[in-house]
């Protein structure tokens, strides 16, 4: 139903709704160290604080059997999600199939699966699917957005799902990706979450074109097409422009930013200046974001409808201060808001 609205949107010219968020499923592990969040120097629940500054969307990842403290497993989820609905935000969904991190350079099947055959996979797998999905309805969070996987470039649950340099393995990529999507409307019932398909290289026209054609070829469903977009990894601004159009010109679907980030300072991964002309500052962040935003939703068609921010809330424990990925975030180290978490409401 909501594909169907979304379809209506776009033939009748008006903008559907827009994904202004993130990806902040690290808030619980960062609060258990004794980190807070502040906005003007007032302790904040920020994902209250999040639908205050103009977010609409928030992303939560989910791993099977997350390692220490079971951060981003199923219960960790389920109570965010509550929060999540409670501060009034849209929630999305991104399985990684996995008990870790899942990207392009590991997707690593679930340490419970890793005996299966492929045939005891592909069941499993949307069993797994169906009874997440179900437990957020049944809680009364349903996900507006679901992605079967994440970063899937180069496949997902190797070995079985890996795509090869020369195209192999695409038959049974296919099949894993419709188990799971069959897995995630069975267990939505009435709460039909779009699809959303996401891979990496945003600023690659070539990748996502041989990904896609592929994928739509063998009956592929997606109603959002994801693209993580890093500008010190995946090309510049005007490669993911024109990314961008062609896909939505080609494919007539959507399109979102699923995954993006820069520094607010030096010292953070991707170097000092990975935009020509933006400087590496909370206000440097800030011009990043907000040029982003405006970008996407420049998109053919409005058929872009997001830009998520990832891991905006990832704070060092209180006491020690970080570069590296902690300052890519939305937040200083000692859990100021930066100038860009406000970006959301102000395009």
């Amino acid at each position: 139903m909501l594909a169907g609205l979304a379809l209506l949107l776009t033939v009748t010219g008006a903008r559907p709704v827009f994904y202004g968020g993130g990806d902040p499923s690290e808030i619980p592990e960062v609060e258990a160290t004794g980190a807070t969040y502040k906005v003007q120097g007032h302790v904040v629940d920020p994902l209250v604080a999040m639908k205050q500054a103009g977010w609409t969307a928030v992303r939560l990842r989910i791993w099977l059997k997350a390692p220490g403290k079971g951060w981003c497993d199923l219960d960790h989820t389920l109570a965010m999600a509550k929060r999540v609905h409670n501060a009034g935000l849209r929630l999305m969904l991104d399985f990684h199939y996995s008990d870790w991190w899942a990207d392009p350079g590991k997707q690593n099947k679930p340490s419970a699966w890793k005996n299966l055959s492929f045939e005891q996979l592909v069941t499993t797998l949307h069993d797994y699917s169906r009874d997440v999905v179900k437990a957020l309805v049944d809680q009364g969070t349903p996900a507006e957005v679901v992605q079967p996987g994440n970063e899937i470039t180069n496949g997902m649950l190797w070995p079985d799902g890996k795509i090869e340099v020369n195209g192999d393995g695409w038959d049974k990529l296919i099949r894993l990706l419709k188990s799971a999507i069959a897995g995630i409307h069975e267990g939505a019932g009435s709460h039909q979450p779009r699809i959303m398909i996401h891979l990496d290289q945003g600023g690659r026209n070539n990748v996502s074109r041989v990904w896609f054609d592929n994928y739509f070829a063998r009956g592929g469903e997606v109603d959002i097409i994801g693209l993580s977009y890093y500008p010190f990894w995946h090309g510049t601004m005007d490669q993911l422009k024109a990314n961008l159009t062609d896909l939505a010109n080609r494919y007539h679907r959507d399109l979102l930013i699923a995954e993006t980030s820069i520094g607010y300072k030096k010292g953070a991964v991707g170097g000092n200046s990975p935009v020509a002309g933006i400087e590496p500052t909370p206000e440097g962040q800030a011009e990043y974001l907000s040029r982003l935003i405006k970008l996407v939703k420049s998109t053919p068609g409005h058929h872009g409808v997001g830009v998520l921010w990832w891991a905006p809330a990832w704070l060092p424990p209180p006491g020690r201060s970080e570069n590296g990925f902690r300052a890519l975030t939305l937040f200083d180290n000692s859990g100021e808001a930066l100038p860009a978490f406000f970006a959301f409401g102000k395009n």
